[in-house]
C-alpha cells in the first residue's frame, strides 16, 4: 500500500502556499487530512472532514459526468475570497488542496502534475519492494 503520510509530506514540499492536504480513495474514504504545520485553519476540523467526505463526491461526480464529451478532468478549483480549493483525481486517489489565494493557473497545473508524479513514483517504489 502507498505511504499516504509520505505523499502528504511531499505535497507540502511542492509549494509553501499549500495550506491543507486531504487524500481520499476513489470510494471517497478520507485517508489523510492535514493542515500545514504553523498554519491556522479557516474552518473547524470537523467541518473539513465533513466537507471532504460529503461535498467532494458531489462535486467530482457531477463534473465527471461530462468526461465522455470533454475529456478527463485535470482539476476542479473553487476560489473563495480567502483560499483556493483544488481537487486533483489521480490513478488511485482524489487529492484536495487548500492554497493561499495568491496562486495562478500555471501553478495549479504544475502542482497537479507534481501530485500525479509523486503518486506514480510512490507506486513504483512499492512495486520494487514487492519484488
Amino acid at each position: 500500500m502507498l505511504d499516504i503520510k509520505e505523499i502528504t509530506d511531499n505535497i507540502f514540499k511542492l509549494d509553501k502556499r499549500i495550506r491543507y492536504v486531504a487524500i481520499l480513495n476513489h470510494q471517497y474514504d478520507l485517508l489523510a487530512s492535514r493542515m500545514r504545520e504553523g498554519v491556522l485553519s479557516l474552518t473547524p476540523d470537523q467541518t473539513d472532514r465533513h466537507f471532504m467526505t460529503v461535498a467532494a463526491p458531489l462535486m467530482v461526480d457531477a463534473a465527471d459526468k461530462l468526461r465522455h464529451f470533454c475529456g478527463n478532468i485535470r482539476r476542479i478549483s473553487v476560489r473563495y475570497d480567502k483560499v483556493v480549493l483544488v481537487f486533483y483525481r489521480t490513478t488511485v486517489h482524489l487529492v484536495i488542496l487548500s492554497l493561499e489565494n495568491q496562486v495562478d493557473q500555471a501553478l495549479l497545473d504544475t502542482v497537479g502534475e507534481s501530485v500525479r508524479k509523486l503518486e506514480l513514483e510512490s507506486a513504483e517504489i512499492e512495486k520494487e519492494k514487492e519484488t
